[in-house]
This record gives structure tokens, C-alpha cells and sequence, in this order.
């Protein structure tokens, strides 16, 4: 006699899959040379950095793409540092907010109450789960903000 236990697995997608290879070598090989870390690290770090950014989509997708609708969350330090990278490379980082989030994400460092409390965070990796895409928490759950104390009070909007 056999018994089985059968369960559903949910299998992440892959967040490679939301961009092309050479979008993603090109972006990971930024990190490798400028930020000096590993290559598994820089493919990890760009990995988390796509799921937000087809997060952020998402959800202004949501709101007409209307800004002041939008409710923010915030990247971890450590993917908000692959962002920054990402943006170095304009015509790149361009293609990649067209085809991950359906248009251009500018960054806009703010703290405020929201973001210190951790619900912004708290936010935002929901919005990331919901995409379906695999989601390393070892890179959300650091505890910290992205942005500093002396960031802009309130953003600067154009």
C-alpha cells in the first residue's frame, strides 16, 4: 500500500523573465563593477529590484497612473541601492520601466512618518507578493529605510 500527501506548490516566477537577458546582464554587470560585490549577489539584488519595480507598476496601473493617488511603499537600502545603479544607465533603465512597469519610475527620496513606522515597507512587499514573482526576503527585511533622515521634505514633483 502506498500513501501519497498531496499538496499544491506555488512556484514564484522568475523575475529574469521580465526583462531580456542582455537588460538584466547589463544591469547586473553595473552592479559587479561599480558596487564591487559578487555576481550571484548582483543577480539577486537586480532580481528584488524588478519585482519592485513591476510592484510599483502595478499599482500605479491601478490609479490611472495618477501619482497623488498612488500609495507608496519604499525599497530596503540594499535594493534601493541597485536602483540607483540601474538609473546610471539611462537608455537601459528606460527600456527596462517600459517593459517591467508600463512607464518611467523617477526616484523621489522622502522620509516621512509612514516610511519610518515600516508600513510603507510592510506595503510594498505585499504589493510584491501579489505579483507572483519570487521575492527574497533575506532583501526586504532588514528593518531600515532606504532614505535617510535628510531626504526631501515633501518630494519635489515635475
Amino acid at each position: 500500500m502506498t500513501i501519497t500527501t498531496e499538496r499544491a506548490a506555488t512556484v514564484a516566477k522568475d523575475p529574469r523573465d521580465l526583462v531580456t537577458l542582455e537588460q538584466f546582464q547589463v544591469m547586473v554587470d553595473d552592479v559587479v563593477t561599480f558596487d564591487k560585490v559578487t555576481r550571484p549577489y548582483a543577480e539577486a539584488g537586480v532580481e528584488q529590484f524588478l519585482v519592485f519595480l513591476k510592484a510599483w507598476g502595478a499599482t500605479m496601473a491601478e490609479v490611472g497612473g495618477d501619482p497623488r493617488a498612488w500609495v507608496k511603499f519604499a525599497p530596503s537600502p540594499a535594493v534601493d541601492k541597485i536602483w540607483h545603479r540601474s538609473m546610471m544607465r539611462t537608455r537601459t533603465f528606460a527600456e527596462v520601466c517600459d517593459r517591467v512597469a508600463g512607464r518611467y519610475m523617477h526616484h523621489l527620496p522622502i522620509m516621512d512618518e509612514d516610511i519610518r513606522s515600516g508600513q510603507a515597507s510592510a506595503r510594498g512587499l505585499a504589493a510584491m507578493r501579489a505579483t507572483g514573482y519570487h521575492v527574497d526576503l533575506e532583501w526586504w527585511m532588514d528593518g531600515e529605510s532606504c532614505c535617510p533622515e535628510n531626504c526631501a521634505q515633501p518630494p519635489h514633483t515635475a
